[in-house]
C-alpha cells in the first residue's frame, strides 16, 4: 500500500503545523541552506521505508505489519507539535531526570492530540502508534527510527556537499555510531542490517573535510555526482522524484 491512500481528513491543521516546525532548528545549525520542515520530513521517512519494502518483507514476512509501519512513519512526529522538535544535540546532553522529564512531556503531548484528533487511523489506535514511536517497542517502529535517522544523516551530507560546515558534526554522528549501533541497540535489525539495498549498506568511512573544502551549492548536474555514499545517493533520487529537484536546490537560508 501507498502512503497516499492514508486518510488524514479529519486531522484538521495537523499538515499545517508540521510544516510550520522546521528541522534543526537551533543556533548550531544556522544557516541550514536546504532547511525543511516535519511535513517533508515524515514523509520522506515513509517514502525511504516502502523503497525497502521487499527486503523487509523477505526477511521478516508475517510478522512485519507493513500497513502499520507505513502509517507509523508518517506520524512519528506528530508529538513535536505540541513538544516542538527537541534537538538530538541537547539529548545527548542531558540528565537521566532531564530525558525523563522530555518522556513525560511527550506522554502529555500524545494525550492532548488524542483529544484534538480522531482515535483511529488507517485501522490503527492513533494513542497506540504515537506511544509505539516513543517507545520503539515493536520492530515496525525499530524499522522507522532507522529510516528517520537515514533521513538525517542524508540531510547532514546535504550541507556539507554544499560547504556548510554546521553540519559537520551531525553528519559525523550520523554516518558513524547513531547507525552503526542500530543492530547492537534493537537486536532484531540485525537480520536486514546491514544488507545490500543502498539504503541498508554498512555506512562508509568518509573524509568529511575534504568534502566540506570542495563543497558548492547544489546544481541539476551536481545532484547526479556520485558522492560515495550509497544512503545518499538513494534519498536524493527518491527526493526528486517525489518531491521534484527544488527541495534539494533551493538555497532558503544563507
Amino acid at each position: 500500500m501507498g502512503m497516499e491512500i492514508i486518510d488524514f481528513s479529519g486531522f484538521r491543521g495537523r499538515e499545517e503545523k508540521l510544516r510550520n516546525i522546521l528541522r534543526y532548528n537551533m543556533e548550531r545549525r544556522k544557516p541550514m541552506f536546504y532547511r525543511t520542515n516535519l511535513l517533508i520530513h515524515s514523509r520522506r521517512v515513509a517514502l525511504l521505508l516502502e523503497d525497502i519494502s521487499s527486503e523487509i518483507l523477505n526477511v521478516y514476512g508475517d510478522d512485519f505489519d507493513f500497513r502499520k509501519a507505513l502509517t507509523l512513519a508518517l506520524v512519528h512526529d506528530d508529538a513535536e507539535i505540541v513538544t516542538g522538535d527537541i534537538q538530538l544535540y541537547y539529548k545527548d546532553r542531558m540528565s537521566e531526570e532531564e530525558l525523563q522529564e522530555v518522556h513525560d512531556n511527550e506522554l502529555k503531548a500524545i494525550k492532548l492530540l488524542c483529544s484534538l484528533w480522531p482515535s483511529e487511523l488507517n485501522g490503527f489506535k492513533y494513542e497506540g502508534l504515537l506511544k509505539n514511536a516513543l517507545e520503539k517497542n515493536c520492530i515496525e517502529a525499530q524499522l522507522v527510527s532507522y529510516c528517520d535517522k537515514i533521513d538525517a544523516i542524508c540531510e547532514s551530507l546535504h550541507e556539507v556537499h554544499a560547504g556548510n560546515e554546521k553540519f559537520l558534526e551531525p553528519a559525523k554522528a550520523y554516518i558513524g555510531r547513531r547507525i552503526r549501533d542500530f543492530p547492537v541497540k534493537f537486536p532484531i535489525l540485525g537480520k536486514i542490517l546491514f544488507g545490500k539495498h543502498p539504503l541498508l549498506e554498512f555506512p562508509i568511512d568518509l573524509n568529511f573535510e575534504e568534502i566540506l573544502k570542495n563543497g558548492k551549492f547544489h546544481t541539476s548536474d551536481s545532484l547526479k555526482t556520485f558522492s560515495g555514499v550509497s544512503q545518499y545517493e538513494r534519498w536524493k533520487e527518491i527526493s526528486v522524484e517525489h518531491f521534484g529537484e527544488k527541495v534539494l536546490l533551493e538555497v532558503v537560508e544563507k
